[in-house]
C-alpha cells in the first residue's frame, strides 16, 4: 500500500471508532471481569444491561438506529434470558456463533445482490472507494466464518475458564484484525475525484 492510500483518520473518525469499541465490546468485558466474582445469574443481567445501555447510547450519540447494535442487544437478551433461566452459559456460547454467523450471511447476501452493507454503515465515517468495500467486505466475511468455527471448537473442547479466555482473546484480536483490514483494502474516495 502506498503511503498515499494509507488511512488518514479525522479526529472525529477516531472518537467514532473509540465509542464504537467501547459501546460493543464494554458489555462483553463486564461480563468477563464479573463472572467469576458474582453468580452466573448477575453477570448475565449485567451483560443484558450494559448491552442495552449501549444500544440506547449508540441511539443518543449517532442520531440513527444502530441495527447491528440493536440485533446484538436483542440476542443478548433473549440467550442471556435463556442461560439466567437454565443456569447454563452454554446459551451465551451459542450466542456468539450465531452473532458471527449471521453477520458472514448478511455479507454474502449483500455480495449477492451487490448491497454493500459496510459501506452503508461506515461510508459517512470514513469514505473509501467501491473496491475497497468490496476487499474489505470478503475480508470480514472470512473472519467472521473463522470466529464461528474457532468458538465451536472451543466450547466443545475446553472448560467454561478456557472459552472465557477465548473470548478475552477474540475481543483484542478483532480490534487488531480491523485495524489490519482497513489498512490492507483502504483507497481513499479522494483519490477517484483527483484521478478522473
Amino acid at each position: 500500500m502506498s503511503q498515499n492510500s494509507t488511512p488518514h483518520l479525522s479526529q472525529r473518525t477516531l472518537k467514532h471508532v473509540a465509542f464504537s469499541l467501547c459501546t460493543e465490546f464494554g458489555p462483553v468485558f463486564i461480563f468477563l471481569a464479573t463472572f467469576h466474582y458474582v453468580s452466573l445469574y448477575a453477570s448475565t443481567s449485567l451483560l443484558i444491561i450494559a448491552t442495552i445501555f449501549s444500544t440506547l447510547l449508540s441511539y443518543r450519540i449517532d442520531k440513527r438506529i444502530p441495527y447491528l447494535a440493536l440485533y446484538v442487544a436483542l440476542l443478548t437478551t433473549v440467550f442471556g434470558y435463556m442461560t439466567i433461566h437454565f443456569n447454563n452459559v452454554y446459551f451465551l456460547q451459542v450466542r456468539d456463533t450465531l452473532y458471527d454467523l449471521t453477520c458472514a450471511f448478511t455479507l454474502v447476501v449483500g455480495l449477492i445482490f451487490n448491497i454493500p452493507f459496510l459501506k452503508i454503515a461506515f461510508n459517512d465515517i470514513l469514505p473509501m472507494k467501491e473496491r475497497s468495500w468490496k476487499k474489505l467486505t470478503y475480508i470480514w466475511l472470512f473472519y467472521f466464518v473463522i470466529l464461528a468455527l474457532l468458538n465451536e471448537i472451543v466450547r466443545r473442547s475446553f472448560t467454561i475458564d478456557g472459552w472465557l479466555i477465548f473470548k478475552a482473546a477474540m475481543v483484542i484480536a478483532t480490534c487488531l484484525f480491523g485495524m489490519a483490514a482497513l489498512y490492507t483494502a483502504y483507497e481513499s474516495e479522494e483519490k477517484i475525484r483527483v484521478t478522473v
